[in-house]
């Protein structure tokens, strides 16, 4: 379709959002034409839910204007801007478990209807026609939708497909203009995103337009008239689908700077820390097996197996939603799992979370995690909680020592370092557990470029003593360039697996996240 043609339907403007001090938006602005289907993607942590946020009111912008079908949009009032013609799924399913699919679709009239708490208690004539009527309507979305079957069925005892379905329903009940899609695709098998793409491509036939953040890049371009990407809370490049594939600046945002170079020519790189030959041993330092995750009925991780040495630095990459961060949660047993993992010559699957610590391996987390309302100092005794040594003292001092601007801040509150030192003390907390291993989740999330060279300084100077890493970086360059070897995970599997130099060379990697 030619989306110039069009009279537009929603435009925003110079949108800005900041919490504290981050800026999560800066001066994005978009428009979406009438009946167009509208991509919105970017690595982990670009500002795309807060743009969903921002446009559906749940936050308030703190800059920039919304016009929607050529008025302007209330600021911060969800409850009008649906009533508008702008309706939201979300991210993490919201379906009322306890209410029947036909129910939780003739709660999402509610903003449509005209009887208030006077007609449900006193259930005139007009309330119980309106009531009637509704759940006509509320029936025939379940039919569009393709689960009128389980009208009668509660919402948690749906198949998560049809949760997403459910949510799609609810949300057309409101009768948008625009409906805003947050990750439909999130934890579906190939047949489910299938039948999905046919859902959206029939909205759009049926006249309305549809605003898409997914992170199943394949679907985004298969689907969408023009994408906008996002990076650090900018857009960074809008453009028919094959041209946003193309464009440098979108390669380099996922794939980290000089991604774009051609695969057959890879930028060497002086900061590539050299392959160290992992330490003589009968068995792996870690070795998982037949690994999976589910969150309900969302399969993250769907059976990966895979080990790293004594003395490695193992990457694993790939794009948003792969099940990268379900992984090392499941090793570290914040979350449930099937499979086993072995640590040196001992099981590691049934044990308690907090004992794993105590046995060497450490987690520097995503988002960091530090304790805000405490110390420097007092984060990185943290870290040492488990210990009763005498060597508490001179490990603090090494950790100083290593870290600089740690020391000079030792007395400071953790909530009020910058982005970078807060990485910083996460992984000096974690280091205070004398780890064997040390798990990173995106360390490089949301920091400046100069603060990410120095964590990953802090990464091969880690290394370099002897401790054995398995990261998880959205920045594949970057990643590749300081591991050993990698492991690519797509849609929760493991399809690629090679020395860190040969999937820098690999053209596959670009398209696991790019969906070439």
């Amino acid at each position: 379709m030619s989306s110039t043609a069009t009279q537009p339907l929603l435009e925003a403007r110079g949108i800005s959002k900041r919490f504290g001090g981050v800026q999560a938006l800066k001066d994005v602005s978009l428009t979406i034409h009438s009946g167009e289907i509208y991509g919105l993607i970017g690595p982990n942590g670009a500002g795309k839910t807060t743009f969903f946020n921002v446009l559906t009111g749940l936050y308030s912008r703190d800059g920039g204007e919304v016009r929607f079908a050529g008025q302007a949009l209330p600021l911060g009032n969800p409850a009008a801007i649906a009533r508008a013609g702008l309706a939201r799924t979300f991210q993490n399913i919201r379906l009322f478990a306890h209410m029947t699919a036909l129910e939780n679709v003739m709660v999402g009239r509610h903003g449509r209807t005209r009887a208030g708490v006077l007609g449900a208690v006193l259930r005139p004539r007009a309330a119980r026609a309106e009531e009637a009527a509704i759940r006509r309507r509320a029936m025939e979305l379940l039919h569009y939708v393709g689960i009128a079957d389980r009208a009668d069925a509660l919402a948690k005892n749906l198949s998560y497909g049809d949760q997403r379905r459910l949510e799609i329903a609810r949300a057309l009940a409101s009768e948008p203009k625009l409906l805003a899609l947050d990750e439909p695709a999130a934890g579906m098998n190939a047949t489910e995103t299938a039948e999905l793409r046919t859902l959206i491509e029939g909205l759009r036939r049926d006249g309305l337009s549809v605003l898409l953040i997914e992170h199943d890049v394949d679907l985004v371009m298969g689907l969408c008239d023009r994408v906008a990407v996002l990076d650090y809370g900018e857009k960074i490049a809008e453009n028919v689908p094959e041209a946003v594939r193309r464009d440098p600046h979108v390669i380099e945002a996922y794939l980290g700077d000089n991604a774009h170079t051609s695969p057959a020519q890879p930028t060497p790189s002086p900061a590539r820390t050299p392959a160290r030959k992992a330490a003589a041993a009968d068995h792996p330092l870690l070795a998982v097996i037949d690994l999976e995750v589910r969150y309900g009925g969302i399969a993250a991780v769907k059976g990966i197996s895979f080990a790293v040495e004594e003395g490695e630095m193992v990457c694993l990459i790939g794009a948003n939603g792969a099940g990268k961060t379900s992984t090392l949660k499941a090793l570290t047993r914040m979350i449930g799992s099937r499979g086993e993992v072995r640590y040196g010559r001992e099981r590691i699957d049934g044990l308690p979370g907090h004992t794993l610590v105590g046995r060497g391996l450490a987690l520097v987390p995503e988002g960091r995690g530090v304790f805000m309302r405490l110390t420097v100092a007092e984060n990185l005794a943290m870290g040492a909680f488990h210990r009763r040594d005498a060597g508490i003292a001179a490990d603090l001092e090494e950790i100083y020592a290593l870290l600089p601007r740690l020391a000079e801040r030792r007395t400071q509150l953790a909530g009020t370092l910058s982005g970078g030192e807060q990485q910083m003390l996460a992984i000096g907390r974690a280091l205070m557990g004398r780890p064997r291993l040390l798990l990173l989740d995106e360390p490089s999330m949301g920091l400046a470029p100069i603060m990410v060279q120095k964590v990953f300084e802090l990464i091969r100077a880690i290394a370099a003593r002897g401790v054995s890493i398995l990261l998880v970086e959205q920045n594949a360059r970057l990643a590749l360039e300081t591991c050993d070897r990698g492991y690519v995970m797509e849609s929760g599997r493991i399809t690629l697996a090679n020395s860190a130099t040969a999937l820098a060379a690999d053209p596959r990697v670009r398209a696991a996240y790019l969906g070439e």
